[in-house]
């Protein structure tokens, strides 16, 4: 049987916000009402999908006007505005938000509905039913999905450190991590899978992980000690020793040895609500040191201390390190 933590699917999904939208809406009837009642008693998933939305809309106290009075709360106008409207609508008001982009919708409702998630400076360990542990660094969402035959994760964005358990008393099913270019199966192992915009990187620190890409013939095994990226095509370039340091978040810290700045403070933007970028004239230097994830004004101090930067703090969810005034080249 598939785990609860398993996102229901889209259609699904979709069809649970329209439901919502409609019913808090201020104009929906009584047939209306029963008639939801009626679909989310018809599975199991339309009940989970209903209930993770009613998760999310309870963190705010009430929706917003648009909502309760505005155009897509009397029939009339409702039939004029497409699902489209009602849905990012509703998102808003959860503060969850939709793009759209060339007439077709980016939703996020995978990492919406994930079963494990974490925001922006937060890290958390998880034990899936098998006693695998799975460490969700800042920014991530995944689901696990286990049935007879296989134990599944999906990542749906950021990065985990994953520890697969042995099954002994039963028949082995695979362990598997599928995600946007690709999937991973784990040979007995503990590795590390990033998802960024470079590509896919999959670090093994024991055992060993075949990586199939998305559009590739045929898998790349990556022993302990190598990792490697991909995109849908396969491997770029090719295996390098793994960096046991690069999962350091595990424990709170960054590692950097002779780390560029740039690369410090992207993983630093990773870990904080807004935004924290780097002037190019700076993103050269190098810098050394043990840094706290959890402490970020510590860290920008120590940075300014360290080398000719300056950080210009705009309001708290906007800041830039630039070239300290007056230093030398």
């Amino acid at each position: 049987m598939a785990a609860d933590s398993a996102a229901p699917p889209g259609d699904i999904v979709m069809t649970a916000i329209d439901w919502m939208v409609k019913l808090q809406s201020g104009a929906a009837t009584e047939q209306e009402r029963e008639a939801c009642r009626r679909w989310r008693a018809e599975e199991a998933r339309h009940e989970l999908a209903w209930q993770r939305l009613q998760s999310l809309s309870e963190r705010v106290s009430s929706l917003p006007s648009a909502l309760a009075h505005g155009s897509i709360g009397d029939a009339s106008n409702r039939h004029r505005h497409n699902r489209r409207f009602a849905v990012k609508t509703l998102c808003v008001a959860v503060g969850v938000g939709l793009l759209a982009a060339g007439g077709n919708e980016i939703m996020p409702w995978r990492t919406l509905m994930a079963g494990y998630a974490t925001k922006a400076g937060e890290r958390r360990r998880v034990t899936l039913a098998d006693g695998t542990a799975v460490e969700l660094n800042t920014a991530t969402a995944i689901d696990a999905i286990y049935d007879e035959q296989s134990r599944l994760v999906r990542l749906h964005r950021g990065e985990v450190l994953i520890t697969t358990a042995k099954e002994s008393n039963r028949t082995y099913r695979p362990f598997v991590v599928h995600t946007r270019l690709g999937q991973a199966r784990a040979l007995g192992t503990r590795f590390q899978m990033r998802d960024s915009e470079a590509g896919m990187q999959v670090a093994v620190f024991e055992g060993a992980v075949e990586f199939q890409a998305a559009a590739a013939s045929r898998p790349i095994r990556i022993d302990a000690g190598r990792q490697g990226l991909f995109d849908r095509r396969g491997l770029i370039g090719s295996l390098s020793p793994a960096n046991e340091e690069a999962v350091a978040w595990t424990d709170g810290v960054i590692v950097a040895d002779r780390m560029p700045l740039g690369e410090l403070v992207a993983e630093l933007d990773r870990s904080i609500p807004g935004k924290l970028r780097c002037d190019p004239a700076i993103a050269g230097l190098t810098i050394s040191g043990v840094f706290p994830l959890d402490q970020p004004v510590r860290i920008l101090a120590a940075i300014a201390r360290t080398l000719p930067v300056q950080v210009d703090t705009f309001t708290p969810y906007w800041i830039t390190l630039r070239p300290r005034a007056g230093a030398q080249g």
